[in-house]
């Protein structure tokens, strides 16, 4: 057996028994890749490297072919999960948090005051104060940005890899936030705000992942519920706001038309003031997915926003084209 086999089978071996298939293996790595790089010492050095910052995996389990390949994990964790789930079922997931929030920081513009952070009541003051009518995805977002708190959207997993809802932690000494909804409008303004709840309240200092399986508004844990009424009143000004219907069921053009007169009169994003309807009032999904799609006809999704904002938020000077292609696949 060749040296050049033999570098070449343990780092795909070793990949493979931490949960990375080969497909998303191929994807993650830059154009310019060759497997003959792990021809010599010095080169299985240099992939080693390269595929450990990719994939956060310590790089010294991965040249050295006696050892198991260690993912870089959060500690301390604290895990919200699902009762049907193991904490090791998110080990990729968090990993790939990791690295997105390590390829983003590398260049990103923002400079992070570790100064006292405004509650949810100032904050909502603070951006209704701008002339915005309500709190919008968007606005909460550009605040995140601008205050040094990267948002990162991770979209792209390994085949049977399980992903949480979210994740707020700190890295290099600032909080980051993580998030992964698919559904295209509404979803993911609550999701920013318990995240950004989560550490606000202090609950990421320390170097402490704060990681929820599930963002769920019932939750019954402490810290789920105070990062949930750091949300809600941020959003809509009273921290335990519950919309339920009166009177008759509503097709999806009336619920659509009285979130927007809700929203204005309150000031309160008519899609989150549909969602919380549905959550409270659980047969009537269908017909808030249906209003969703007629309040936000024509809007850009919220996933496609945090991809332009973030790379907008990138220093291109810095941003090297293979930590930008990996970034873009990790987001989607």
């Amino acid at each position: 057996m060749t040296t050049k086999h033999t570098a070449k089978i343990d780092i795909n071996k070793k990949l493979k028994a931490v949960g990375y298939n080969p497909k998303f293996i191929e994807s993650l790595l830059p154009d310019w890749w060759d497997d003959s790089i792990t021809e010599t010492p010095a080169g299985l050095q240099e992939a080693g490297l390269l595929i450990g910052r990719l994939f956060s995996i310590k790089p010294e389990t991965l040249w050295a072919h006696d050892a198991k390949p260690v993912l870089l994990k959060p500690e301390g964790a604290q895990f919200k999960q699902r009762t049907n789930t193991q904490i090791h079922d998110l080990d990729i997931a968090c990993a790939l948090a990791l690295s997105a929030a390590r390829l983003v920081l590398r260049s990103f513009r923002y400079e992070y005051s570790s100064g006292p952070m405004l509650d949810s009541a100032e904050l909502r003051n603070l951006l209704l104060v701008q002339g915005k009518r309500w709190v919008s995805f968007d606005d909460l977002l550009d605040h995140c940005l601008q205050v040094g708190i990267p948002v990162i959207l991770l979209q792209n997993f390994p085949a049977k890899a399980r992903k949480m809802e979210g994740v707020a932690f700190e890295y290099a000494g600032r909080p980051c936030i993580v998030l992964t909804q698919k559904k295209s409008h509404g979803y993911l303004l609550f999701d920013l705000a318990h995240e950004l709840g989560h550490i606000t309240l202090g609950h990421t200092q320390g170097g402490q992942w704060v990681i929820d399986d599930k963002i769920d508004a019932e939750d019954d844990d402490e810290r789920e519920q105070a990062a949930n009424r750091f949300a809600m009143e941020l959003i809509t000004g009273n921290p335990d706001l519950r919309i339920v219907p009166r009177g008759k069921h509503l097709y999806p053009n009336q619920l659509a038309r009285a979130a927007k007169d809700y929203g204005e009169a309150h000031g309160v994003d008519p899609l989150h003031i549909v969602l919380n309807y549905a959550y409270n009032n659980k047969t009537h999904w269908p017909t808030a997915e249906a209003a969703i799609k007629l309040i936000a006809a024509s809007k850009e999704s919220d996933q496609a926003i945090v991809k332009e904002k973030l790379f907008e938020a990138l220093d291109g000077d810095i941003l090297t084209e293979d930590d930008s292609r990996a970034l873009r696949h990790l987001m989607g």
